[in-house]
């Protein structure tokens, strides 16, 4: 595998992958890959979704292609679909059988199938199991739980609890909130719904918990990967955390190992779970002078086998027979057989996915920057949804 610095040689793709603790360790198989199929990869771009997104979207606005496969999400994809090759005469339905129709579907623009899904990205509330014994504190079950458990963790000198403060992550917090209370992001018309009393309540929670010092004092500078290692590290109570981060958990070395467990994600006040969910998963450009090899790679990187390696790091796979070999697997394992029930029955239950539309991306950046002000004290909070509220109108006002 080429990191840049070499000649190429002539059959090679160019690539750019999101990174990280989650998703990194996969990659390790583009090297199998190339013995096996004789075409060179060259890894142009690793980094967090928010600087593939901006890099690409450079990229997209002076009509370059600059890479031959992308790494995307079922949330992002639809403003990038016209710049994505449509898959559809290279998946039939039998190369799609194994996959979750719901989750093709959830990699469908206009019909088009723009991208294959890698996972299914749900979160579980992950806790401290020994802390929770030592102050005989039950397991939330709702959010107003949660917040009175965190503060009596913060009463006893412990951090309460940790979630995203800032980024893709902070908006996905208040989305759970919001919908948990039966609010509603967008309307029918794809107008703002948010600035409602649901909406009011979710971030009048968000800007508490950080008032009272019930998060880290970092939170606003904290995304996923910070918030995931401020628990492993041992700092918060309680988190809301991804899949794709369980296997540090369960790692020997870890100092949480056999000191956590698993819950679902808490309820708002009426007993309703909403869980922010999407697809992480793989795209080729249009551009591609290499579509063959690039739908060639994009195989491998979605196969059983890359599917079952994800899968044995905590993602949720989208192929029924790498679920029905963790389910069996599972049987020896009480907290895994746990971990894929409690998943199962979010999938079932409480899934809430944002409208797919081209301008979705920029409407989710224009939401964290105004609630982060609001969280902090810079905005009060029904200031802070009028704002958001009036600059998305803008930006989906062709929709009404």
């Amino acid at each position: 595998m080429n990191m840049g610095g070499e000649p190429l040689p002539i059959t090679s793709l160019k690539v750019a992958l999101i990174d990280g603790p989650m998703y990194g360790p996969l990659y390790r198989s583009l090297e199998v890959f190339e013995q096996r199929s004789g075409i060179a990869v060259n890894v142009a771009f690793k980094g967090t979704h928010p600087q593939l997104n901006a890099l690409l979207k450079e990229a997209f606005e002076t009509k370059e292609s600059p890479f031959d496969l992308v790494s995307t999400h079922s949330k992002y994809a639809p403003s990038q679909a016209e710049h994505l090759l449509s898959l559809d005469p290279y998946f039939d339905q039998s190369a799609l059988a194994d996959f979750s129709p719901t989750l093709v579907e959830l990699c469908r623009v206009g019909g088009n199938l723009k991208s294959i899904p890698r996972n299914f990205d749900a979160r579980l509330l992950v806790y401290r199991s020994d802390r929770l014994a030592e102050l005989n504190i039950g397991v939330p079950e709702t959010w107003e739980e949660l917040s009175e458990a965190s503060r009596r963790a913060k009463a006893a000198g412990y951090t309460g609890l940790v979630y995203p403060g800032k980024g893709s992550g902070l908006f996905g917090t208040f989305f759970e909130l919001l919908s948990s209370e039966d609010g509603k992001l967008f309307d029918e018309r794809l107008q703002p719904a948010f600035n409602s009393a649901a909406g009011l309540a979710a971030l009048q929670r968000l800007r508490e918990w950080y008032k009272e010092g019930l998060t880290p004092e970092g939170l606003p500078e904290m995304e996923y990967d910070e918030v995931s290692a401020n628990f492993r590290n041992g700092d918060s109570t309680f988190v809301t955390d991804w899949p794709g981060y369980f296997s540090l958990l369960t790692d020997h070395a870890s100092p949480l190992a056999g000191r956590f467990d698993l819950a679902l994600t808490p309820a708002g006040s009426q007993g309703r779970r909403a869980v922010y969910c999407g697809s992480h998963s793989f795209a080729v450009l249009a551009g591609t002078r290499h579509p063959e090899q690039a739908v060639q790679l994009l195989r491998h990187l979605t196969s059983h086998e890359s599917q079952l390696f994800d899968a044995h790091h905590g993602h949720v796979p989208v192929r029924t027979s790498v679920m029905d070999k963790l389910k069996k697997a599972a049987a020896e394992d009480a907290l895994e057989a746990r971990r894929l029930s409690l998943l199962e029955e979010t999938i079932l239950t409480s899934v809430v996915i944002p409208p797919k539309f081209p301008e979705y991306p920029l409407t989710e950046d224009i939401l964290w920057q105004t609630f982060q002000r609001a969280i902090v004290g810079r905005l009060e909070p029904q200031e802070a949804l009028d704002k958001a509220a009036f600059e998305i109108g803008k930006v989906v006002g062709a929709y009404r």
